[in-house]
């Protein structure tokens, strides 16, 4: 993803100011581990594992130099692992007793690793961090397995669903972007002409959908726990409107023929070539296809089955520290100093960028006066995110994929597909 020249021109006078007095104060606040094992003649290295949303794009190894450059007692290695298959990868790293020092995480897989004791709790250290009181504050729920339990990740980026929509399509047809569930469906009908391979809706089945699936189950009133906790996947409700989701494909045949198996590069390859007119995303996406698209490219906040109670997924990307790793607090002092205003003002100007978790930087024009970025941080209010159970790293790894595969085509109804995930969460 490569950002637009004027986007670039803009940020930089606006930020480097604050970058370089964040740099100051990050430092001096991440300083003290890194000047001990400095005077002490010791250099610590710390493993990290990462993934980048575009690889060709190397924000994170850039801010890993960044971090070596300015801390002599710690160095940084970092490896990149693609997001398809790093789920397994760290999981058998684990298990062969060769986990990194620390990783890129995302609450999907924070009940199983916390509840096998395989994570250490920042809690103490965040206690102490310079920035903490920065941290959105409902961010840090994303970290914990319950109200009451330590602090395991680190908040670093969040991200809210939303749908992006091809404004030349809309105006052609004379339609409105979607605000309801049944808008949404009556606008994919009419902008769908199999004989001209165009589509409403691009639906991602393959791996990596779960994201998309849940943020249309949120936004149609379903929840995969209650506010007790308990597990109500497999609900009437949750039922319904996955079976809503299904009929997409089964029923109004609004998307591909290849829906069934689209990831996420055939859902941007198809909505940039003008097969498909809207995709629910977030804002990772944006840099991508603004470059692409120009002033077609739309967005509006997720279609609602009732607007008056809007819901939406968001989920968090942090950073985790193992306990079986030797140098855990020159592992703290590397993820805290990328949670820092300095390191997220890097991120999330990259094409990388999603929601920034400081309030601080949330509150710069940058975000809050491009409509894109305002829609997506509007939405956080109403997301729901992941619930920090056992069974969601299974859901997210493996399950969701193979039950909604078999329920696009035919071979399970909703409910089994909701009864084998509720089953899943429920670690049976």
């Amino acid at each position: 993803m490569i950002p637009e020249t004027r986007q670039k021109t803009r940020v930089v006078a606006s930020v480097v100011a604050s970058l370089l007095t964040s740099a100051l104060v990050t430092l001096g606040a991440a300083g003290v581990s890194a000047g001990a094992a400095a005077s002490s003649g010791k250099v610590q290295t710390v493993h990290y594992w990462y993934w980048e949303d575009d690889p060709a794009v190397p924000t994170v190894p850039d801010l890993i130099s960044k971090f070596n450059a300015t801390h002599p007692g710690i160095h940084v290695v970092g490896q990149l692992v693609p997001f398809n298959s790093y789920q397994q990868k760290l999981t058998d790293a684990v298990a062969a007793g060769d986990a990194p020092d620390a990783a890129r995480f995302k609450d999907w897989w924070l009940g199983e690793y916390a509840h096998k004791h395989l994570l250490v709790s920042l809690t103490p250290d965040i206690h102490k961090w310079t920035f903490a009181s920065d941290v959105v504050s409902k961010y840090w729920d994303t970290g914990r397995t319950s109200p009451t339990s330590p602090v395991y990740m680190l908040p670093d980026e969040y991200i809210t669903f939303y749908l992006y929509y091809r404004k030349d399509w809309f105006a052609a047809a004379h339609l409105s972007p979607p605000r309801t569930f049944s808008q949404f469906v009556t606008d994919a009908k009419k902008l769908t002409d199999p004989a001209r391979h165009r589509y409403g809706f691009a639906m991602r089945g393959g791996g990596g959908g779960q994201d998309q699936w849940y943020a249309f189950l949120a936004a149609g009133g379903a929840r995969l726990v209650n506010r007790h906790g308990q597990v109500v996947a497999n609900s009437p409700k949750a039922i319904a409107v996955n079976q809503w989701y299904i009929d997409l494909v089964r029923k109004y045949h609004v998307a591909p023929p290849t829906a069934v198996s689209d990831s996420y590069p055939q859902l941007i390859a198809d909505f940039e070539a003008g097969e498909t007119a809207m995709m629910a995303h977030h804002i990772g996406s944006y840099t991508i296809l603004k470059d692409a698209l120009g002033n077609k490219l739309g967005v509006v906040p997720m279609p609602q089955a009732n607007p008056s109670h809007p819901g939406t997924m968001g989920t968090m990307t942090g950073n985790v520290i193992f306990r079986s790793s030797p140098v855990q607090q020159a592992a703290w002092t590397f993820i805290s100093w990328l949670s820092s205003p300095y390191a997220i003002n890097i991120l999330d100007h990259s094409p990388n960028a999603e929601l920034p978790i400081l309030k601080s930087v949330v509150d710069e024009p940058y975000f809050q006066k491009n409509p894109f970025w305002k829609v997506a941080l509007d939405e956080e209010k109403y997301a729901h995110d992941w619930p920090p159970l056992p069974g969601v790293a299974a859901v997210s790894g493996h399950v969701w994929e193979r039950t909604m595969d078999q329920a696009l085509l035919g071979q399970i109804t909703s409910r089994q597909m909701m009864d084998t995930i509720a089953a899943t969460l429920k670690g049976k």
